[in-house]
């Protein structure tokens, strides 16, 4: 190998006399991994899909397509050209990499859904700010959520596990090979997972916002109670603060269990994703 480098200038001349394949093959291979990774990019948070710019994110995945693609070259089974098998393949390749994308951005969407919950329920539901991993309107409990899943992500070593299953699949499903033919049947377990992650999202946000959410069901009750038994005091104004105090003070009193939980989840949906890559493969 090291006679091999020395007898090369540079990367693509590497890539050419290593892999003995025509150049045109090569292209088209950079395009499709191309096609596979720029669409996680979009939609993975943790990436930071919503606040990079798009220059910085293409230069991303070149750089990723840049690292993968001796690999990928060497395993194509036959040559690629720029045609209308090209498209189809670019197609196939757009759609897996949207269908990874999402599975990898659930976990912060859950995370966003849990805190919601507690704005919601805590009356600071008028407080709605955008959140600028995901650009979408939600309370301050819910961004924090996110930030803090975000940190723990990277603290498991989360980006590690998923860019491993991401490499994985270009060996599981080949740039050049086509998507088996069940993956379009609604008895293929891939859909039951997708018509159940909204079912799971709920629940798990739920979970996820337990200890605030009783406390300010508790705090209700009490304020209702306090309503009958001294009906001129103005309850109202007395919840608003009473229930943010119960809520965060829940919420902070079971913190470590949560970071653990959100950890949890996060590694498992990477398990989930090496599953469905599985359940697709030609």
């Amino acid at each position: 190998m090291q006679d091999l480098l020395s007898s090369t200038d540079n990367y693509f001349s590497l890539l050419l006399n290593y892999a003995s394949v025509h150049p045109t093959s090569i292209l088209a291979a950079f395009f499709l991994t191309l096609s596979r990774i720029l669409p996680i990019l979009i939609l993975a948070p943790f990436l930071g899909s919503r606040n990079l710019p798009n220059p910085i994110k293409i230069m991303f995945a070149v750089s990723l397509c840049v690292i993968i693609l001796p690999k990928i070259v060497l395993s194509l089974k036959k040559e690629l050209f720029l045609d209308l098998n090209f498209v189809g393949y670019a197609l196939k390749e757009l759609l897996f990499g949207f269908i990874l994308g999402f599975l990898v951005a659930i976990p912060f969407y859950i995370a966003q859904a849990s805190g919601s919950l507690i704005d919601h329920i805590r009356g600071s539901a008028s407080l709605q700010v955008t959140d600028p991993t995901t650009r979408s309107q939600t309370g301050p409990v819910g961004i924090f959520y996110n930030y803090i899943l975000i940190v723990v992500f990277f603290y498991i070593g989360g980006p590690f596990y998923f860019f491993n299953a991401l490499f994985n699949s270009f060996e599981l499903i080949p740039i050049d090979g086509l998507l088996n033919l069940n993956f379009f049947s609604l008895k293929l377990p891939f859909w039951q997972l997708i018509i159940t992650l909204l079912h799971h999202l709920l629940s798990l946000a739920i979970q996820l916002g337990a200890p605030s959410i009783i406390g300010i069901l508790m705090a209700e009750m009490f304020l209702g109670i306090a309503n009958r038994l001294a009906p001129q005091v103005q309850i109202v104004f007395l919840g608003i603060s009473l229930k943010s105090f119960v809520g965060l003070a829940l919420l902070a009193a079971a913190w470590f269990f949560i970071l653990k939980q959100l950890g949890k989840e996060s590694l498992s949906w990477v398990k989930i994703m090496s599953q469905t890559i599985n359940q697709i493969t030609p």
